[in-house]
Protein backbone atom coordinates (compact mmCIF):
# COMPACT_ATOMS: atom_id res chain seq x y z
CA UNK A 1 0.00 0.00 0.00
CA UNK A 2 1.60 3.26 -1.10
CA UNK A 3 0.78 6.76 0.16
CA UNK A 4 -2.05 8.51 -1.59
CA UNK A 5 -1.22 11.87 -3.03
CA UNK A 6 -3.73 14.15 -1.36
CA UNK A 7 -3.93 17.36 0.57
CA UNK A 8 -5.71 18.05 3.86
CA UNK A 9 -9.37 18.83 3.32
CA UNK A 10 -9.42 17.23 -0.13
CA UNK A 11 -11.28 14.13 1.04
CA UNK A 12 -8.39 11.97 -0.13
CA UNK A 13 -6.50 10.70 2.94
CA UNK A 14 -2.87 9.68 2.66
CA UNK A 15 -0.55 7.59 4.77
CA UNK A 16 1.31 9.29 7.59
CA UNK A 17 4.58 8.11 6.07
CA UNK A 18 3.84 10.24 3.01
CA UNK A 19 3.51 13.49 4.97
CA UNK A 20 5.64 16.44 3.91
CA UNK A 21 6.22 19.95 5.21
CA UNK A 22 3.58 21.14 2.75
CA UNK A 23 1.04 18.61 4.04
CA UNK A 24 1.69 19.47 7.68
CA UNK A 25 1.56 23.17 6.86
CA UNK A 26 -1.87 22.73 5.29
CA UNK A 27 -3.15 21.33 8.59
CA UNK A 28 -2.31 24.45 10.58
CA UNK A 29 -5.36 26.56 9.63
CA UNK A 30 -7.59 23.65 10.66
CA UNK A 31 -6.26 24.07 14.20
CA UNK A 32 -5.56 27.75 14.76
CA UNK A 33 -7.86 29.18 12.14
CA UNK A 34 -11.01 28.41 14.11
CA UNK A 35 -12.56 30.07 17.16
CA UNK A 36 -13.06 27.40 19.82
CA UNK A 37 -15.39 27.56 22.81
CA UNK A 38 -13.20 25.33 24.99
CA UNK A 39 -9.84 23.59 24.93
CA UNK A 40 -11.78 20.32 24.81
CA UNK A 41 -13.53 21.36 21.60
CA UNK A 42 -10.19 22.20 19.98
CA UNK A 43 -8.66 18.93 21.23
CA UNK A 44 -11.49 16.88 19.77
CA UNK A 45 -11.18 18.62 16.41
CA UNK A 46 -7.40 18.17 16.40
CA UNK A 47 -7.73 14.44 17.14
CA UNK A 48 -10.33 14.07 14.38
CA UNK A 49 -8.09 15.94 11.96
CA UNK A 50 -5.38 13.28 12.14
CA UNK A 51 -7.80 10.42 11.64
CA UNK A 52 -9.64 12.14 8.80
CA UNK A 53 -6.57 13.19 6.83
CA UNK A 54 -4.34 10.16 7.32
CA UNK A 55 -5.52 6.67 6.41
CA UNK A 56 -2.97 5.00 8.70
CA UNK A 57 -3.87 7.03 11.82
CA UNK A 58 -6.12 4.55 13.60
CA UNK A 59 -6.41 6.52 16.82
CA UNK A 60 -5.41 10.04 17.84
CA UNK A 61 -5.75 11.62 21.27
CA UNK A 62 -5.04 14.94 22.94
CA UNK A 63 -4.32 15.27 26.67
CA UNK A 64 -3.57 18.14 29.02
CA UNK A 65 -1.79 17.81 32.34
CA UNK A 66 -3.81 19.75 34.90
CA UNK A 67 -4.28 19.76 38.69
CA UNK A 68 -6.92 17.39 40.05
CA UNK A 69 -8.93 20.34 41.36
CA UNK A 70 -9.39 21.58 37.76
CA UNK A 71 -11.29 18.46 36.70
CA UNK A 72 -15.10 18.34 36.43
CA UNK A 73 -16.85 16.05 38.96
CA UNK A 74 -17.13 13.08 36.60
CA UNK A 75 -13.43 13.15 35.78
CA UNK A 76 -12.54 13.52 39.46
CA UNK A 77 -14.63 10.45 40.27
CA UNK A 78 -12.95 8.50 37.45
CA UNK A 79 -9.50 9.46 38.72
CA UNK A 80 -10.33 8.44 42.30
CA UNK A 81 -11.61 5.07 41.13
CA UNK A 82 -8.61 4.51 38.86
CA UNK A 83 -6.22 4.77 41.82
CA UNK A 84 -8.58 3.06 44.26
CA UNK A 85 -8.91 6.16 46.42
CA UNK A 86 -5.15 6.46 47.00
CA UNK A 87 -4.51 9.14 49.63
CA UNK A 88 -1.79 10.65 47.44
CA UNK A 89 -4.51 11.99 45.14
CA UNK A 90 -5.02 15.54 46.41
CA UNK A 91 -6.17 18.85 44.94
CA UNK A 92 -2.80 19.68 43.42
CA UNK A 93 -2.03 16.24 41.99
CA UNK A 94 -1.28 16.45 38.28
CA UNK A 95 -3.74 14.50 36.15
CA UNK A 96 -3.31 13.60 32.50
CA UNK A 97 -6.80 14.45 31.28
CA UNK A 98 -8.11 13.15 27.96
CA UNK A 99 -9.68 16.08 26.12
CA UNK A 100 -9.94 14.75 22.59
CA UNK A 101 -10.11 11.33 20.95
CA UNK A 102 -10.86 10.13 17.44
CA UNK A 103 -10.39 6.79 15.74
CA UNK A 104 -11.59 4.16 13.33
CA UNK A 105 -13.66 2.41 16.02
CA UNK A 106 -16.89 4.17 17.13
CA UNK A 107 -16.00 3.91 20.83
CA UNK A 108 -12.76 5.80 20.21
CA UNK A 109 -14.64 8.97 19.29
CA UNK A 110 -16.07 9.77 22.71
CA UNK A 111 -13.56 10.62 25.42
CA UNK A 112 -16.07 9.82 28.16
CA UNK A 113 -16.24 6.25 26.88
CA UNK A 114 -12.56 5.68 27.71
CA UNK A 115 -12.22 2.90 30.26
CA UNK A 116 -8.68 3.65 31.36
CA UNK A 117 -7.49 7.01 30.09
CA UNK A 118 -10.13 9.65 30.84
CA UNK A 119 -8.16 11.03 33.77
CA UNK A 120 -4.85 9.48 34.82
CA UNK A 121 -3.49 10.84 38.12
CA UNK A 122 0.31 11.04 38.19
CA UNK A 123 0.60 10.47 41.92
CA UNK A 124 4.38 10.54 42.16
CA UNK A 125 7.51 9.40 40.36
CA UNK A 126 7.14 5.73 41.30
CA UNK A 127 3.53 5.69 40.10
CA UNK A 128 4.47 7.26 36.75
CA UNK A 129 7.33 4.81 36.26
CA UNK A 130 4.80 2.01 36.65
CA UNK A 131 3.07 3.08 33.42
CA UNK A 132 5.62 2.43 30.64
CA UNK A 133 4.11 4.57 27.88
CA UNK A 134 3.42 7.57 30.11
CA UNK A 135 6.88 7.29 31.65
CA UNK A 136 8.50 7.16 28.20
CA UNK A 137 6.36 10.03 26.93
CA UNK A 138 7.26 12.36 29.80
CA UNK A 139 10.91 11.33 29.62
CA UNK A 140 11.14 12.19 25.93
CA UNK A 141 9.44 15.52 26.62
CA UNK A 142 12.03 16.06 29.37
CA UNK A 143 9.43 16.53 32.10
CA UNK A 144 10.94 16.05 35.56
CA UNK A 145 8.57 13.51 37.13
CA UNK A 146 10.21 14.04 40.52
CA UNK A 147 8.66 17.52 40.57
CA UNK A 148 5.12 16.81 39.42
CA UNK A 149 3.70 18.92 42.24
CA UNK A 150 5.63 22.00 41.14
CA UNK A 151 4.20 24.75 38.99
CA UNK A 152 5.19 24.94 36.25
CA UNK A 153 6.33 21.35 35.82
CA UNK A 154 7.50 21.51 32.23
CA UNK A 155 11.14 21.90 31.33
CA UNK A 156 12.65 25.21 30.30
CA UNK A 157 12.94 23.81 26.78
CA UNK A 158 9.18 23.43 26.49
CA UNK A 159 8.44 26.64 28.36
CA UNK A 160 10.67 28.45 25.89
CA UNK A 161 8.11 27.86 23.16
CA UNK A 162 9.73 24.78 21.67
CA UNK A 163 7.89 21.51 21.30
CA UNK A 164 9.02 17.95 21.92
CA UNK A 165 8.16 14.64 20.37
CA UNK A 166 7.59 11.07 21.51
CA UNK A 167 8.42 8.20 19.15
CA UNK A 168 7.98 4.44 19.29
CA UNK A 169 8.99 3.11 15.87
CA UNK A 170 7.83 -0.48 16.44
CA UNK A 171 5.06 -0.79 19.01
CA UNK A 172 5.12 -4.59 18.88
CA UNK A 173 8.73 -4.90 20.01
CA UNK A 174 9.78 -1.65 21.74
CA UNK A 175 10.76 -2.16 25.37
CA UNK A 176 11.91 0.19 28.11
CA UNK A 177 14.96 -0.07 30.34
CA UNK A 178 13.16 -2.55 32.56
CA UNK A 179 12.34 -4.86 29.68
CA UNK A 180 8.64 -3.94 29.61
CA UNK A 181 6.72 -3.23 26.42
CA UNK A 182 6.50 0.55 26.05
CA UNK A 183 3.00 0.14 24.61
CA UNK A 184 1.64 -2.16 27.28
CA UNK A 185 -1.83 -2.73 25.77
CA UNK A 186 -0.79 -5.84 23.86
CA UNK A 187 -4.31 -6.81 22.76
CA UNK A 188 -4.76 -3.35 21.24
CA UNK A 189 -1.39 -3.48 19.46
CA UNK A 190 -1.96 -6.96 18.07
CA UNK A 191 -5.62 -6.77 17.11
CA UNK A 192 -5.23 -3.44 15.33
CA UNK A 193 -1.73 -4.10 13.97
CA UNK A 194 -0.33 -0.97 15.55
CA UNK A 195 3.16 -0.28 14.20
CA UNK A 196 4.31 3.22 15.14
CA UNK A 197 3.14 5.39 18.01
CA UNK A 198 4.24 9.00 18.14
CA UNK A 199 3.33 12.14 19.99
CA UNK A 200 4.05 15.82 20.30
CA UNK A 201 4.01 17.98 23.39
CA UNK A 202 4.44 21.56 24.48
CA UNK A 203 3.70 23.82 27.41
CA UNK A 204 1.57 26.91 27.79
CA UNK A 205 3.11 29.94 29.48
CA UNK A 206 1.84 28.78 32.87
CA UNK A 207 3.50 25.39 32.44
CA UNK A 208 0.38 23.38 31.61
CA UNK A 209 1.45 20.57 29.30
CA UNK A 210 -0.51 19.64 26.16
CA UNK A 211 0.20 16.36 24.38
CA UNK A 212 -1.14 14.71 21.22
CA UNK A 213 -0.56 11.00 20.57
CA UNK A 214 -1.15 9.11 17.31
CA UNK A 215 -1.34 5.32 16.87
CA UNK A 216 -0.58 4.20 13.31
CA UNK A 217 -0.90 0.86 11.52
CA UNK A 218 2.24 1.51 9.49
CA UNK A 219 5.87 2.23 10.33
CA UNK A 220 6.34 5.99 10.21
CA UNK A 221 9.99 7.07 9.82
CA UNK A 222 11.49 9.32 12.49
CA UNK A 223 12.15 12.03 9.91
CA UNK A 224 8.45 12.22 9.09
CA UNK A 225 7.44 12.21 12.77
CA UNK A 226 9.73 15.21 13.26
CA UNK A 227 7.48 17.23 10.95
CA UNK A 228 4.51 17.09 13.31
CA UNK A 229 5.50 18.56 16.72
CA UNK A 230 5.03 22.14 15.54
CA UNK A 231 1.29 21.42 15.29
CA UNK A 232 1.06 21.35 19.08
CA UNK A 233 2.32 24.91 18.93
CA UNK A 234 -0.63 25.81 16.73
CA UNK A 235 -2.92 24.07 19.18
CA UNK A 236 -1.49 26.06 22.09
CA UNK A 237 -1.83 29.35 20.21
CA UNK A 238 -5.44 28.55 19.35
CA UNK A 239 -6.34 27.71 22.94
CA UNK A 240 -4.05 29.92 25.04
CA UNK A 241 -6.76 32.41 25.97
CA UNK A 242 -9.20 29.61 26.78
CA UNK A 243 -6.63 28.02 29.07
CA UNK A 244 -6.01 31.33 30.81
CA UNK A 245 -9.75 31.76 31.38
CA UNK A 246 -10.12 28.21 32.69
CA UNK A 247 -12.34 27.17 29.81
CA UNK A 248 -10.70 23.76 29.53
CA UNK A 249 -13.67 21.41 29.51
CA UNK A 250 -16.80 21.80 27.43
CA UNK A 251 -19.98 22.42 29.45
CA UNK A 252 -21.66 19.21 30.53
CA UNK A 253 -24.67 18.20 28.44
CA UNK A 254 -27.74 16.44 29.74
Amino acid sequence: MSPRVGIPGSGSPMLLSGATLEVVGALRPEIHGTTWSSVEEAAQATSALFVREFASALLARVFVLVPFRSLPPAEQAFARELVNGDARLVAGTRVLALLGTAGKEPAWNDRRASRGHLAIPLLDRSFVEGIPMIAALLAELEVDVSRLEAAPIATRRLLGGKNGRFYVAEAASARDGQGRHVIAARDFVESHQIKTVFGMGGAYMDGTLAVAIVFANEVVPAGVVDLFPSLIGNFKMATMELMTKGRIFAPATT
